[in-house]
């Protein structure tokens, strides 16, 4: 973490954000699927130690994780001296969800890093790879080579690229060909330094599979994102995926806080990230998974949030804000087709009435449904919380496929969901088809070219038969493979 970044980056108070009393639109389009839920943004830097926290089942599991960034090493004469190391954490996970990202730089003492020469750095190096490798273990999402580079890289090791990066480059592609890269990981976005590195990158054969970068504030990310795009494209590079491996309020006291986690989330489903972690700045308080725990490990309001969002299966539907670049309203929001529910995120730096609407409801939802809309309430980082509290349950009409939701925001920390279901209960028949295909994800649209969503298809079951539980109804469609690339073609789905 760049320590110096909380003295130049401490913001104005959120409370100056918006003015009460302000009212918002916000859009979300429920059969527009953007892709299917992975709870890209739900892991944390250094947010687990081997003791913390301990109950691996009801605090870690439940929020159905996806990548912790750990120490490569931790402990006396590592830059981290508490927070787990990569590959025993891994083991305390692997009955989770979550996976691991590498952070290869705290194997060195010091901040900045103490570099001990070329030669060290990658015995040390080589000695992870080989550990993680023993470990027989698959939960390990990929290798960050350095931490910071802009603030960490010191001018008398020599060039960053040439002494550091494309060494360990290679070494990792030597010995652990199929893992992913990840970096440079810098402690802001800089769009010149970005562009040198990546240059050097292309020119050396070395580009990182993830580009990464942290973030701090969510209202600037999307000028930051569209800034890297352009430069990528300009380069002739491949787009990469992005690990936004450290995200945080700009006023560290908020970090984890549901109001200022909304915006984070919801921009990063939106733009495609691959993967966000909340990021850490308790030096001697690691285990708290990004400040959604207590200094004792209790539930804080952040963790209700985050679990609302473990919650999220099925495909993840568009959600359109009034200012995507911007901390102020935001939401996302998710559509499971088979556990027949729907539910809507919503917080930002905001204080007002949300006027949210609905539009894009799958037939198989009705013509009602039933909405509850509950709150999470945040105090401060170390205040716990025990759980939501409702706020309204209601039988909504579906007119047109539409309906609209007024959501009164009375605090700019707090969270708050719209959960969605059928009045009535609705009866799939899951029975097998005659033709087995690969278990996947296919984006379905009718000939008109309306999306109707992304199916998942399971094990065992034919195309045509997912495509029948998902739509209800049978018909010509067309299916494309979800994986980059893949094909489309017509199918024709009737009911047995």
């Amino acid at each position: 973490m760049q320590r110096r970044i909380m003295e130049c980056l401490v913001a104005a108070a959120m409370v100056a954000g918006q003015a009460k009393g302000a009212s918002f639109n916000l859009s979300v389009g429920l059969s527009d699927s953007i892709r299917p839920a992975t709870r890209c943004a739900s892991g944390s830097l250094y947010g687990l130690t081997e003791a913390l926290p301990s109950d691996v089942a009801n605090l870690i599991a439940p929020l159905r994780p996806n990548v912790f960034v750990q120490p490569a090493l931790s402990g006396s004469g590592h830059q981290q001296g508490v927070a787990a190391a990569a590959v025993p954490v891994s083991a305390k996970i692997a009955s989770t969800t979550g996976k691991v990202q590498i952070r290869l730089a705290d194997v060195l003492p010091g901040w900045p890093y103490k570099w001990p020469g070329q030669a060290s750095w990658l015995n040390s190096v080589k000695s992870v790879i080989q550990s993680k490798l023993a470990s027989g273990r698959d939960n390990y999402d990929g290798y960050e080579i350095w931490n910071e580079p802009d603030g960490t890289w010191q001018a008398a090791n020599g060039d960053f690229y040439a002494v550091c990066w494309k060494p360990t480059y290679d070494l990792i592609r030597s010995l652990d060909p199929k893992a992913k890269i990840i970096g440079p990981s810098y402690s802001w976005y800089n769009n010149n330094t970005m562009k040198a590195f990546l240059q050097s990158c292309k020119n050396g054969n070395a580009l990182p599979d993830e580009v990464a970068w942290h973030q701090w504030g969510a209202g600037g990310f999307v000028g930051a994102l569209n800034a890297y795009r352009a430069t990528e494209k300009s380069l002739g590079i491949s787009p990469r995926g992005l690990s936004i491996n450290e995200y945080s309020s700009s006023t560290h006291a908020y970090e984890g806080s549901p109001g200022v986690s909304v915006p984070f989330i919801a921009k990063f489903e939106r733009h495609q990230v691959h993967s966000a972690m909340i990021s850490w700045w308790f030096t001697g308080l690691p285990g708290r998974m990004g400040s959604l725990l207590t200094a004792s490990n209790a539930k804080g309001g952040g963790w209700h949030l985050y679990k609302w969002y473990g919650e999220m299966s099925g495909y993840m539907a568009k959600v359109t804000p009034p200012n995507d670049a911007s901390e102020g309203v935001d939401g996302f929001a998710s559509v499971d087709r088979d556990g027949k529910f729907a539910s809507i995120v919503l917080g930002g730096n905001s204080i007002g009435t949300i006027h949210v609407n609905v539009e894009g409801v799958p037939s198989w939802m009705g013509s009602s449904v039933n909405v509850k809309l509950e709150y999470v309430t945040w105090k401060d980082k170390d205040t716990p919380v025990e759980a939501p509290v409702t706020i309204s349950q209601a039988k909504v009409p579906v007119n047109n496929g539409t309906f609209s939701v007024a959501v009164e925001l009375t605090n700019q920390f707090y969270g708050y969901r719209i959960s969605i279901t059928p009045v009535a209960p609705v009866d799939v028949d899951r029975t097998p088809a005659r033709q087995d295909v690969a278990k996947g994800n296919y984006r379905v649209r009718d000939l008109n070219g309306r999306d109707l969503g992304v199916v998942d298809v399971r094990a065992g079951e034919s195309l045509e038969r997912a495509v029948l539980r998902a739509t209800l109804r049978s018909g010509m469609f067309l299916v494309t493979s979800a994986v980059p690339g893949g094909s489309a073609r017509k199918i024709l789905v009737s009911t047995p």
